[in-house]
């Protein structure tokens, strides 16, 4: 056997055994959304939320490197219909994204909702920037009618992580950082007002 091709049998091989001996409650928790509010805004929305179990030891490790990790968020309106598919009235998808700088020991959050970014020394402080979402708002084509016709659907995913070609092998367990939450569905209000 060709040592670069016993060399990657040995790679993968060492991480089939890294998995095997993962501590189960790596799997046990499952990222999802929580503390909504949702608050009339100017024909829409203010909507807040956080994203709660979003962060596996794993990813953290791999942050800690320097590796990018991206959040997709998706915000959608839609209008019941009795006898047709539900209507789409309005939707919204922004990511934010984490990467740590080991020389500068920062970390920057970038808000793709916003364009700004921030920077600090705190992996806390940067893990809740970026799983806490304060007030984006999302308009709708027509206003509500009452009766609770009207609902907002949100839903969080982790963006596949993508890493230089000699760490493929080494990471390719990074599946096991995924992350999507089931659709979170609050219903609206014809005043857009609600929370749970």
């Amino acid at each position: 056997m060709k040592s670069w091709a016993r060399n990657k049998w040995l790679t993968g091989g060492a991480a089939c055994l890294l998995i095997l001996f993962l501590p189960m409650r790596a799997f046990s928790e499952k990222a999802s959304i929580r503390e909504v509010q949702v608050k009339g805004s100017n024909g829409g929305w203010k909507v807040s939320f956080s994203v709660e179990h979003c962060f596996t030891e794993k990813m953290q490790e791999a942050i800690q490197t320097g590796i990018p990790t991206t959040f997709t968020f998706y915000l959608q309106i839609y209008k019941e219909r009795k006898w047709w598919k539900d209507q789409r009235l309005s939707s919204l998808q922004f990511q934010r994204t984490i990467q740590y700088s080991p020389i500068q020991g920062e970390y920057q959050v970038t808000f793709g909702e916003g364009g700004g970014a921030r920077v600090t020394r705190d992996f806390e402080e940067a893990k809740e920037w970026m799983a806490t979402v304060q007030e984006v708002e999302i308009k709708s084509s027509s206003q509500p009618k009452s009766g609770g016709s009207t609902y907002l659907r949100i839903k969080a995913e982790l963006e596949p992580v993508k890493l230089p070609l000699h760490l493929e092998y080494l990471f390719f367990f990074v599946s096991l950082w995924d992350f999507e939450t089931d659709w979170y569905v609050e219903p609206l209000s014809p005043r857009g007002t609600g929370s749970r």
